[in-house]
């Protein structure tokens, strides 16, 4: 081996020595697994399991620096929703039991409550001097095929405050959801006012605010205002809700008479059912009971000026009720006949050969006084009738009686004599037969004969 040859030989091992010593020193050792087996000594027992590939996991995004946390605000909860009326009506009452407006509006919903009335409403429900019944806090008024309609009775805390209702309107019958859609107040509360404390009167002579339209009585609210009229006798208002062109005074105070005579009330639950509802018409039966009977009237209201009126006003119902009552006597009864020029007159009816009042006259009389004593200006006409059996001279003696004895009863119930014209007509002017075709005497023909009309001319 030459000096050159030996260089290159020991180099070599030099160079090796350093490369095995850097990859010694920077080799990690892994830690033994006890478990694991040497290649080639697997136990023959024991197959060797094949290699799976292993999927990898995603890798999760490094959490976000922190920070403000945004809150999430929760979907504003469906108002107004119940599984029967009872229970609606029943939320309702315990927010109104707190005084809580607030909470009130929360189970209506904003938009239940006009803006117009929405003080009213607030200074009810927080009203010191008034509570709700609790004998009856909320009664049914009236049901049609969309819609219910609730009243809220709230009665005096205190001597000096009035009873007052306030409507809640529902949609949904049977298995279906309850939704509050509407709060209103009664018609007291909505007609034309000039200002003052809620439901004061317009003064006189002082111009009246138009209402706006969440102030326009609904055609139910009509009826409803319309039927407790009648049955508290107040014919101002009755006639001031119906249209003077389709229903006459006349109409009017009979049907007041007759459920006078029939001591009719409103029936306390659903006293209205409404059976056809349009935009331009719409027919409601108001149903009423005495403590022998019950009966119904119908109604049927349209617009007329942009207000809802009662147009038509049928209650033979009520008539054929107390027709059947009066029955076994021998005076006839239906207070209100059509009279031959047009229109309709009032009737009140006499015993044979008589020209006394019978007690059902003399309450009826007292319907008609209230009417004229509302104004000086109302005039009535008295026509008095008599059956045939007689001569014609003490016929109209009879018949002037009768008439005679109408107006003096209507004086002594405060009645101006000026406003009472009387008439007699004896039996020229029949209402039915007074004999039958083959001759014979009609004794219930002749009951509708002796008789006294009365045409309000007004």
């Amino acid at each position: 081996m030459n000096k050159s040859t030996a260089l290159i030989f020991f180099g070599s091992i030099v160079t090796g020595v350093v490369i095995s010593y850097f990859t010694i020193a920077n080799r990690k050792e892994k830690p033994l697994d006890p478990t694991a087996v040497p290649i080639g000594l697997a136990e023959p027992s024991k197959p060797v399991k094949p290699r799976t590939e292993t999927v990898a996991k995603p890798v999760e995004s490094a959490p976000a620096p922190p920070g403000p946390v945004e809150e999430k605000t929760p979907a504003p909860a469906k108002t107004g929703i119940f599984k029967s009326p009872e229970a609606a009506m029943a939320a309702l009452a315990s927010k109104i039991g707190e005084k809580s407006f607030d909470g009130f509006i929360a189970i209506t919903g904003p938009e239940a409550v006009a803006g117009s009335i929405r003080g009213e409403v607030k200074a009810l429900i927080e009203s010191p001097d008034l509570k709700l019944d609790s004998a009856k806090p909320f009664t049914e008024i009236s049901k049609s095929a969309e819609t219910l309609r609730w009243s809220l009775n709230f009665i005096p805390a205190v001597d000096t405050a009035t009873p007052r209702q306030l409507y809640v309107d529902l949609t949904g019958a049977g298995e279906k959801e309850i939704d509050i859609t509407r709060v209103s107040f009664p018609m007291e509360l909505t007609l034309p006012r000039s200002g003052g404390a809620p439901g004061d009167p317009a003064a006189p002579g002082k111009a009246v605010k138009p209402m706006t339209p969440e102030q326009r009585s609904d055609a139910l609210t009509v009826a409803h205002a319309f039927s407790k009229a009648v049955i508290q006798r107040d014919f101002n208002t009755a006639r001031g809700l119906s249209d003077t062109k389709t229903v006459t005074d006349e109409r009017v105070a009979a049907l007041m008479i007759a459920l006078e005579e029939g001591k009719f009330v409103l029936k306390e639950d659903r006293p209205l059912v409404v059976t056809l509802s349009r935009d331009d018409i719409t027919w409601v039966l108001t149903r009423v009971q005495s403590d022998q009977t019950a009966s119904e009237f119908a109604l049927e209201l349209g617009q007329i000026e942009d207000a809802w009126k009662v147009n038509g006003l049928t209650f033979s119902k009520v008539l054929s009720i107390l027709s059947e009552k009066a029955g076994a006597g021998n005076v006839a009864y239906s207070p209100i006949v059509e009279d031959p020029s047009g229109g309709d007159s009032l009737v009140l009816y006499f015993e044979f050969d008589d020209s006394g009042l019978t007690p059902r006259t003399s309450r009826q009389l007292e319907i008609v006084a209230d009417i004229l004593n509302q104004g000086a200006e109302r005039v009535i006409r008295i026509n008095g009738h008599a059956d045939a059996l007689g001569s014609d001279a003490y016929n109209i003696a009879l018949s002037d009686k009768r008439a005679e004895s109408i107006r003096q009863t209507l004086i002594g119930l405060g009645v101006k004599p000026d406003q009472v014209i009387t008439e007699a007509f004896g039996a020229a002017k029949p209402r039915k037969p007074n004999f039958l075709p083959d001759g014979s005497d009609n004794p219930g023909g002749r009951s509708q004969n002796r008789r006294a009309e009365v045409l309000l001319d007004f």
